[in-house]
């Protein structure tokens, strides 16, 4: 007999049952952005993001109940993505690498899905659409999800989000790491490192709570004077860097000229794991190429001292990544219309004529 399930939407943490709870934990051994730290922190610090964030859980219906999959979202009453209609998007930011449904061992990840789906559909008030970003298209739980939100009704279109470039470094110290770099990078390395030297530069690695508020305002006076475009969410980094802290995977790297800094990084270190977070620098700074030697101290750390598995330089195809990694791998996303309400109708059936409209310019001659 097939396994029933059921599927509940908990809004906060509070109440969510002890078997999501160690759904959770599970996640958190191979990766922090699937642990329940991640998702609280991100819906405690980004909530111009809008929505209301639930936690749904699939349960077999039977006694005692089982958490068979977790998913993490949010709930809009009007997401301007869904022209102003109601939707459930995947817990996730632009500050997201990783995300998917969790499920407990030996789960059927589609028949989970597919309750997940069919709960979603059926909901009142009534979700016109659903979109979860920052998938792993290889892995088997992405297609579990689109087939079964295409099989329940619902019209799927998956898009491609970003590439993520890593390099395999299991048992690679950080001198043969480097010397395996382009030639040009080295060399760029070597000058401006004999540069930097003689005008005084140095460099600071955080991994606690030492020194940690000192470089919260260091990385936050680096970033203001940097290229990039205002935070969206300026609670969201230094909460994020003072819980990596306490949980011991922060690498916080800065790069200071005389005592004026000069370069912040933010890495983080879990499950063999280094993940380039968050980058700047000064541009006053920038002949010095400042952010790849601190780069590169960070790099000798995370081989020689914590003795990584994978360098991973998180989202974007940006030219110079490609100088430091070897590795490429994508992020997709998942939007899926629901035709039981008019505006999911009316997105659905203009998704459709738009795939049917490519496929006929393709086969023109």
């Amino acid at each position: 007999m097939a396994l029933a399930f059921r599927v509940r939407f908990h809004e906060g943490w509070d109440t969510l049952p002890q078997g999501a709870e160690t759904l959770f934990r599970n996640a958190e051994t191979q990766d922090f952005f699937l642990s329940a730290t991640w998702f609280r922190l991100l819906a405690e610090t980004t909530p111009e993001t809008g929505g209301t964030p639930f936690v749904l859980t699939v349960e077999a219906d039977a006694e005692p109940a089982q958490v068979m999959a977790c998913l993490p979202a949010r709930l809009h009453d009007r997401d301007p993505q869904f022209a102003g209609g109601r939707s459930l998007v995947g817990l996730t930011t632009f500050y997201t690498m990783r995300f998917g449904p969790l499920f407990a061992e030996g789960v059927d990840a589609y028949a989970a899905c597919t309750a997940l789906a069919t709960a979603v559909r059926d909901r009142r008030p009534a979700i016109d659409g659903v979109r979860f970003d920052v998938m792993d298209p290889a892995s088997p739980d992405f297609q579990a999800l689109a087939d079964a939100l295409s099989n329940t009704g619902f019209v799927v279109e998956p898009y491609f989000q970003f590439g993520n470039w890593f390099v395999p470094t299991a048992g690679v110290s950080a001198e043969d790491y480097l010397a395996g770099r382009p030639s040009a990078l080295r060399n760029t390395l070597r000058r401006r490192g004999r540069k930097l030297s003689d005008i005084g530069g140095r460099f600071v690695l955080i991994a606690g709570r030492d020194g940690l508020e000192d470089g919260i305002a260091a990385y936050q006076q680096v970033y203001d004077a940097s290229w990039k475009e205002p935070e969206r969410h300026p609670r969201f980094m230094p909460a994020l860097i003072r819980q990596a802290a306490a949980l011991g995977l922060l690498r916080l790297g800065l790069a200071f000229v005389g005592d004026e800094p000069a370069a912040a990084q933010v890495w983080l270190v879990h499950g063999g794991r280094a993940t380039i977070y968050k980058l700047a620098h000064d541009e006053r700074f920038k002949e010095l190429s400042i952010g790849s030697l601190l780069t590169r101290h960070l790099v000798k750390a995370v081989l020689d001292t914590d003795h990584v598995t994978e360098i991973d330089y998180g989202s974007g195809d940006d030219p110079y990544k490609q100088q430091w990694m070897t590795e490429r791998r994508e992020r997709w996303g998942l939007v899926a219309d629901n035709p039981r309400t008019w505006r999911g109708r009316v997105r659905g059936l203009r998704r459709v004529a738009t795939r049917w409209g490519k496929c006929i310019v393709r086969r023109q001659p």
